[in-house]
């Protein structure tokens, strides 16, 4: 029987993340894998989570020989090339998960948004402000407000034009 396939899913020198979907759930078999890693020179540290079939890799920078060893025993295979993680990767199923609909660009509404609130958030601060200076708060709840307008209009970019 052929070792597991392995993909990498994340990488950095030193620290290696790799899935190993067709074992996702059995907790015996991420056990053992970490339990056979953690022996291995230059890994100092593994972590197994088999609700995620994921296996976090402490090792030494691009030395490829752990992959290798893990191979050989049987644990799982990281394949060498996109060539051959498609070869080996099992096919996906039509009904695994629906089909997403196609969309198209955001309307330009949409995507300026974020600015049309701009306006409103000023002049809600310094609604607030005048409705707590009018109730006679003026130390802090007003001051508080109208600083407030002051930075959304600062950070914000509200112009003159956008206000009137």
């Amino acid at each position: 029987m052929m070792a597991p396939l392995a993909r990498e899913v994340h990488g950095l020198p030193g620290r290696t993340r790799l899935r190993i979907d067709e074992k996702r759930g059995d907790e015996t078999y991420f056990t053992t894998v970490e339990n056979a890693l953690r022996d291995y020179p230059g890994i100092s540290a593994v972590e197994t989570n088999s609700r995620t079939a994921s296996v976090l890799v402490h090792h030494i920078a691009n030395d490829p020989s752990p992959w290798q060893r893990a191979e050989e025993q049987g644990l799982f295979h990281v394949p060498e090339n996109e060539a051959e993680m498609r070869k080996m990767a099992p096919p996906i199923s039509a009904t695994a998960t629906p089909a997403r609909k196609a969309r198209g660009p955001k309307p330009k509404a949409a995507q300026t948004n974020r600015t049309n609130w701009r306006p409103l958030l000023f002049l809600a601060w310094v609604g607030m402000g005048i409705a707590q200076a009018i109730e006679g708060n003026i130390a802090i709840p007003a001051a508080a407000a109208f600083w407030y307008a002051y930075l959304v209009s600062r950070e914000n970019g509200v112009s003159n034009t956008e206000l009137g």
